[in-house]
């Protein structure tokens, strides 16, 4: 079966905390395109503020949002912290210990770090429309 051609969104927003609720309402908007419920449009804005959280050096960062009929893809990055792209290829997590590995592994249905240029990352998230 050959999937629909995927809707792109793309944005470049500040990293500082004052924008998170702007990026959290444009996440929500582009959820709602896939009619996702609430709990998978909180798991998403999770997903991507916590990637925010974890950006500290940056200024401004770029998302890519791929909007299928029952998913959507984020790219997020490029991004010069090397400690993300280790934190989410590392093993597991200590029991009781809030990782970004072990928060993106609850709220995301896949993710994922490429290489971009000069050294830096982009983290891929994908989120699933949940079947009643």
């Amino acid at each position: 079966m050959i999937e629909p051609e995927r809707e792109r969104i793309e944005l470049e927003a500040p990293v500082g905390g004052d924008f998170h609720p702007v990026v959290r309402l444009i996440i929500g908007g582009i959820a709602e395109r896939v009619d996702f419920g609430f709990e998978e449009i909180d798991d998403l804005q999770l997903a991507v503020e916590r990637l925010l959280a974890e950006a500290r050096s940056e200024r401004t960062v770029q998302f890519a949002f791929e909007v299928g009929e029952s998913s959507i893809r984020a790219s997020v990055g490029p991004l010069s912290e090397r400690a993300i792209a280790d934190a989410l290829h590392d093993g597991e997590a200590p029991p009781g210990e809030l990782t970004l590995k072990r928060i993106l592994q609850t709220v995301v249905d896949s993710f994922g770090v490429e290489e971009a240029a000069d050294g830096r990352i982009v983290v891929r998230l994908e989120k699933l429309k949940a079947v009643p």
